[in-house]
């Protein structure tokens, strides 16, 4: 690995930490508030393809969670890649929604920047329970 990539994967994996550190310690509520979620309306969204531009992070960040010795689920890794991000003044969205899968419903989390996904990405259209946007900077 080249030095610029071993810097990302540091970064990956501090701001995976950070994330999964957030999503434990902080109620659902207050996450949504501290985030400025907003409620969808119910509009589908699919996860699809990966962006170019965030396609480094969205790998790094991949490889960053096989490594970590904690849970990185989806949740954390659009948290960690939507501050690595905005780091970048890159504008994204986070969405969190809901599939259903036979009889089973299934949470997922997603970051989408420059209209592609960048983490999360599963080709399945989820129900948007909540999104998180921001802006450049």
């Amino acid at each position: 690995m080249s030095w610029s990539e071993r810097a990302l994967l540091v970064e990956s994996l501090s701001a995976l930490a950070m994330a999964r550190f957030l999503v434990k310690v902080t109620p659902e509520k207050r996450l949504v508030a501290q985030f400025g979620g907003v409620r969808a309306s119910g509009e589908s969204v699919f996860a699809g393809s990966i962006s170019n531009i965030g396609a480094p992070i969205g790998a790094m960040l991949e490889r960053a969670a096989h490594l970590a010795c904690w849970r990185a689920m989806c949740l954390e890794k659009a948290l960690a890649g939507k501050w690595m991000l905005n780091r970048r003044g890159v504008a994204s969205t986070m969405y969190v929604g809901m599939a259903r899968s036979g009889s089973q419903f299934i949470a997922h989390a997603w970051l989408v920047g420059d209209d592609l996904t960048i983490t999360g990405a599963v080709g399945t259209t989820f129900a948007t329970l909540a999104l998180f946007t921001s802006k450049t900077l």
